[in-house]
């Protein structure tokens, strides 16, 4: 091995102790709420449609965030507020365009700080998570909840995050579940479903509402006699 590779390695060799020690540095600096002061947050709000264990109202979790954002020192603007009414975090294919734009922000490195009511609010899948932790490591990104902040860069912080995220996931996977079982135990008993009432029957869906029979029959006999969609529509 030629001198010139020797030295090339020893060069790469250090370089990458003063990066590992950089690093550790920043992990274990103490972020003071003096430094925040004036620094861009962004708000997320959530509600689910099925029934969690805090449904808190988005428009309240923007009063408690702006209150913690108002603590802390932090700008908030009005773009900056982000909502997903009525969306589930659990569920996987379901389209969140708040949670979308947020991130959106975040990778152009526009946001500092996340307000939230409660983690779970943010995110139930850990991929979701994930995805957050990943733009975290490129922008120095502090999660505050109500009564909790969690620093994305510390490896403690994203540890009891991973945890809150899984028992979140946990427990809205035992809620289906425990939904699931009961609609089919009201199956076997010949029950009907509840929820939201089906046109032609009423609330207990087992009473037919004649008028509203009608117009189904008349719906089913056009469409078997070739009408179309959009016709009957």
């Amino acid at each position: 091995m030629t001198a010139d590779s020797n030295a090339q390695q020893e060069k790469a060799r250090s370089q990458r102790a003063i990066r590992a020690r950089a690093a550790a540095g920043s992990q274990r600096a103490t972020k003071h709420r003096s430094d925040w002061k004036g620094q861009t947050a962004a708000i997320y709000c959530r509600i689910s449609h099925a029934s969690d264990e805090d449904q808190t109202g988005v428009d309240r979790q923007e009063r408690i965030c702006r209150d913690v954002a108002e603590r802390l020192g932090l700008t908030v603007a009005e773009d900056q507020v982000f909502v997903d009414n009525n969306r589930s975090a659990w569920q996987r294919k379901r389209k969140r365009p708040g949670w979308d734009a947020l991130l959106a922000q975040a990778s152009e490195g526009r946001i500092r700080h996340v307000l939230t009511y409660h983690p779970d609010r943010l995110m139930r899948q850990p991929r979701d998570l994930e995805e957050l932790l990943q733009i975290a490591d490129d922008h120095d990104i502090t999660l505050h909840g109500q009564a909790n902040r969690r620093d994305l860069a510390d490896p403690d912080d994203r540890f009891f995050l991973r945890i809150e995220v899984a028992h979140a996931c946990r427990s809205s996977d035992d809620t289906s579940r425990r939904l699931l079982d009961a609609m089919v135990d009201r199956a076997k008993d010949g029950k009907p479903h509840t929820g939201r009432r089906r046109y032609g029957y009423d609330k207990t869906g087992t009473q037919i509402i004649p008028k509203e029979a009608a117009i189904v029959k008349e719906i089913f006999t056009r469409y078997l006699e070739g009408v179309g969609p959009n016709q009957l529509v």
